[in-house]
């Protein structure tokens, strides 16, 4: 981590220059893909750096990626042989156990934890920018050093609550969570500005860390789609879409289907792997439901909201088993507000206050195949409508719009304090 950086800043050119971070592909990063279109709708100079092999068309401003040779040396990636997969996970558990008894620092683990850590400093390394900004607590160290080389400031942006993003898994909790908390709370008081999806989260991380300024909220809002006129159908298609994965209620909704009113289906669309998605194939056929439940490939991020116009339902059942899953406020509500669907989704709080406050469906009171029925089945064809016509007179208010110039706003709020840009 020595190198110096390479000149070029684009400040000398009279823009504001911002790099974002992110360990995920930027084109399919819905969040980054709106960070990058408002700093570049704002006239500033927007450069991104994550991982190669993204689905999506790539943005209208750079995207710099990791080599294919690169990515795949990270954890669980083609290139990481078992003898290194068992020397980094060793290294890691020693790690940990001397982070609990303190003799062992944050960055002695965090820079040997994935090799895309350093990769992605030494891409990031060839651009000067005025701030970097890092996406979620794993590019946060990594935008902390380029600050240091380049005197820019950073800006930390957590899309979840990392230090309990899967605190219903004890596996999790034992061997990560004393990482990511040991990072983020290393770390996240020297950001010049920290921003989060949720005030829940804000005021946890606040909490937490003892922060001096409660986060700014920059919520998961989607860029405005006009949604094609779709009206609503007699019986009523119901979508998830997104990643489709443990944790997200996909069991217990496939279990509550033959409870349903007759003949309303479920879409189930997103990235699995293929182990879940035999999983939950075998769900679906013990539930005896293999004409209502479609397992559907995913669409480019871009593509969503018009994808999910077709459907009348957006479903979403997330468990209230981890204060993570309690203060979400996920991108899918927001999608399928600007698709124009009736929402049914867990009663969990930030949710909850955006269905009541814009009257946009029902609220699933609990975690179970029945609890999911009863809140679809309060779903008719009247009601459909109704909630149909408040999401899209929502969907003019809750978009990427004003939300994003708050950040920008807040960005270049930042960039004046400092007096100076690199």
């Amino acid at each position: 981590m020595s190198a110096e950086p390479a000149a070029g800043s684009a400040s000398a050119r009279g823009r504001p220059a911002i790099g974002l971070l992110v360990l995920a592909a930027v084109a399919d990063d819905p969040r980054v893909r709106r960070q990058g279109d408002a700093f570049a709708g704002a006239g500033w100079d927007v450069e991104a750096f994550g991982l190669p092999g993204a689905r999506a068309q790539a943005p209208a401003w750079p995207v710099g990626t990791l080599s294919e040779a690169e990515a795949a040396n990270g954890p669980g990636g083609a290139g990481e042989s078992a003898t290194i997969r068992i020397r980094r996970r060793l290294a890691k558990i020693i790690g940990l156990a001397g982070l609990s008894l303190g003799v062992t620092a944050w960055p002695q683990i965090y820079w040997r934890l994935d090799s895309r850590f350093e990769a992605l400093l030494a891409r990031a390394s060839v651009r000067r920018r005025d701030i970097w900004l890092a996406n979620d607590w794993q590019t946060l160290p990594i935008a902390l050093e380029l600050a240091r080389r380049q005197s820019a400031a950073v800006v930390y942006d957590t899309h979840e609550l990392a230090s309990n993003e899967y605190g219903d898994n004890l596996r999790w909790r034992l061997l990560h969570r004393p990482l990511v908390t040991a990072v983020e709370g290393g770390c996240i008081r020297e950001a010049g500005l920290v921003t989060c999806v949720s005030s829940g989260i804000a005021t946890e991380l606040q909490r937490e860390y003892g922060l001096a300024d409660t986060p700014m909220v920059i919520r998961n809002l989607p860029s405005w789609t006009p949604a094609p006129s779709h009206l609503p159908g007699q019986p009523a298609r119901v979508l998830y879409h997104g990643v489709v994965s443990p944790g997200r209620g996909l069991d217990i909704c496939i279990r509550s289907v033959a409870r349903w009113r007759d003949g309303y289906t479920l879409t189930i669309r997103g990235p699995v792997t293929p182990g879940y998605r035999a999983e939950l194939e075998r769900e679906i056929a013990a539930a005896g439901v293999a004409d209502r439940v479609s397992l559907v490939e995913p669409v480019p991020v871009t593509e969503l909201v018009r994808e999910a116009a077709a459907f009348d339902v957006g479903l979403f059942c997330l468990p209230g088993s981890s204060p993570q899953n309690r203060l979400a406020l996920p991108n899918k509500l927001f999608e399928y507000i600007m698709a124009g669907l009736a929402l049914c989704v867990s009663a969990q709080p930030e949710m909850a206050a955006t269905v009541r406050e814009h009257d946009l469906g029902v609220l699933i009171n609990g975690d179970t195949p029945e609890a999911v029925a009863a809140a679809v089945n309060r779903l008719d064809t009247a009601g459909i409508a109704r909630y149909r016509a408040n999401a899209l007179a929502a969907a003019r208010e809750l978009n990427w719009t004003s939300e994003g110039r708050v950040l920008v706003e807040a960005c270049a709020a930042l960039l004046d304090r400092r007096g100076s840009r690199t």
